[in-house]
């Protein structure tokens, strides 16, 4: 019989992973800080694994750095905490791969770390306000050659 009710809890538990499981795109704009202050756009996508785990993929334009356009995509981890049913905090944690469009430079991988709060109107439907820092933008030194990015975006979650 305990065979039988450890079963059944392992099935069920199966069974509900998917259904708290969902997929989702967003979009967003807000103000990046490299060696000027500029205008940023992202696009995302990523999967929610459970309502405190999930992986994203988000591609960032960054404005200009040093005269050159900045854009980076990312891959990270995103653990999530309810607050409320429609508050939460999420922080981020993964890799930058930085690419700026001037002479003599090549694409350079960093460390991305971000925070951030989401309110959600509907189960499908929220928004979000995040900080990331992307790291190193350059193999070139000098000045500041670190990014970071204040965004807002409207996230849609099927």
């Amino acid at each position: 019989m305990k065979k039988i009710l450890i079963a059944a809890a392992v099935a069920a538990a199966c069974a509900a992973a998917p259904a708290a499981a969902q997929m989702y795109l967003g979009g967003g704009v807000g103000a990046s800080r490299t060696d000027t202050d500029e205008t940023s756009y992202k696009l995302y996508g990523g999967y929610q694994f459970n309502p405190n785990w999930g992986a994203e993929l988000a591609y960032n334009d960054l404005g200009r750095y040093r005269n050159a356009n900045i854009e980076s995509w990312t891959l990270a981890g995103v653990g999530t905490l309810p607050l409320t049913a429609q508050w939460s905090l999420l922080g981020k944690l993964g890799l930058a791969s930085n690419r700026s469009r001037f002479a003599g430079t090549t694409n350079y991988e960093a460390l991305l770390v971000g925070v951030g709060v989401g309110y959600s109107f509907t189960k499908q439907v929220g928004l979000r306000l995040e900080y990331e820092d992307f790291g190193k933008l350059s193999n070139q030194g000098g000045g500041n050659s670190r990014g970071s990015n204040l965004s807002l975006s409207l996230r849609y979650a099927f």
